[in-house]
């Protein structure tokens, strides 16, 4: 059949306020000091970030998004919808029966949950649904609420750096509408990658079979210069592999979008992936890390500016605990 396209993408950020490094350092140094006023945009590059407003769920972000893209489309086509996300309304029901509920859907729902990689991993399900025959209008929508996993009341330089990568989560809510292409554009190229033995890395153990009822296992923390180390070592030919499949070479590639954990990061993975820095939209310094949010939010943001022209090729590069890996090639 066809090529399975994002027909629509849009991302939500209402009902949130603008957070700055400096006020995230002085909440940390509340109590005592232990971060050097600046350090957070000087090791991540990161010089804002949005939190939602109190009371404010996951849905309330990825139906803000949603409802962006039924405003251009008719809400009863929709036949299925995902929610992607790392955060979560409740342990149960699935966010997505809320999001469901919210939009006024009457179509199945489910939830997929891969850390950064929910949205990715979303992408590859619903295409691989579209192309099935199941269903033809596919809804992923996303919402993060990260600001409760970040434990700002650290109690030493050993707690923070277990806490540090914490300090760049901001919250955002993003959608996007897979559907059949009716000419080249659309999806060309999926792989995911999962090493599982790398999982303690980077958790926040709360809230599962582990820690069913320990408060102070619900923040994040993570060995991110290992975790760092495990992605450059293991990302092994995954672009090779994705430009041999496709016939095409990184020239013929307009656009790249990675999973944003700070500007540093960005710049790594393509000086190591010898990928054009110009090429790649990086927009961790205002938007900081939003998880399973951060691709699709840059996505929109060079949509709505008018950088995505039509029959362009577009790179996407997800990077997440678990450890897993994602790369998706697509002619916009």
């Amino acid at each position: 059949m066809s090529r399975v396209k994002i027909s629509y993408i849009a991302h939500y950020l209402a009902h949130s306020r603008r957070v700055s490094s400096q006020e995230i350092e002085a909440q940390v140094n509340h109590d005592q000091r232990l971060l050097a006023p600046g350090v957070l945009e000087r090791l991540f590059g990161i010089k804002n970030r949005y939190f939602a407003d109190a009371g404010v769920q996951c849905s309330d972000l990825a139906a803000g998004a949603a409802r962006k893209i039924l405003a251009q489309v008719d809400p009863s086509s929709i036949d299925c919808l995902i929610f992607a996300a790392a955060s979560s309304d409740l342990i149960e029901p699935a966010t997505a029966n809320i999001v469901q509920a919210k939009l006024g859907l009457t179509c199945p729902v489910f939830d997929v949950k891969n850390a950064c990689n929910s949205f990715m991993t979303a992408l590859q399900v619903g295409a691989s649904l579209i192309k099935s025959g199941d269903y033809k209008r596919v809804l992923i929508t996303n919402g993060e609420i990260l600001q409760h996993a970040i434990k700002f009341k650290v109690q030493d330089e050993i707690d923070l750096m277990k806490r540090l990568a914490s300090f760049t989560l901001g919250d955002a809510g993003t959608a996007a509408l897979l559907e059949a292409s009716e000419d080249e554009s659309g999806i060309l190229y999926q792989e995911n990658r999962t090493i599982g033995k790398y999982w303690e890395l980077c958790v926040i153990p709360g809230g599962g079979s582990m820690y069913p009822q320990e408060p102070g296992k619900n923040y994040f923390e993570g060995k991110t210069s290992e975790l760092r180390e495990v992605f450059a070592r293991e990302r092994g030919d995954l672009i090779e592999k994705c430009l041999e499949k496709t016939g095409l070479t990184r020239d013929d590639i307009d656009h790249y979008f990675i999973h944003q954990v700070s500007k540093n990061s960005c710049d790594a993975l393509a000086r190591e992936a010898n990928i054009p820095i110009e090429k790649v939209h990086c927009i961790v310094e205002e938007y900081g890390n939003t998880a399973a949010a951060s691709i699709p939010l840059s996505i929109s943001l060079a949509e709505q500016a008018g950088k995505l022209k039509k029959g362009q090729k577009i790179m996407i590069i997800g990077l997440a605990a678990g450890i897993s890996m994602s790369i998706s090639l697509i002619i916009w």
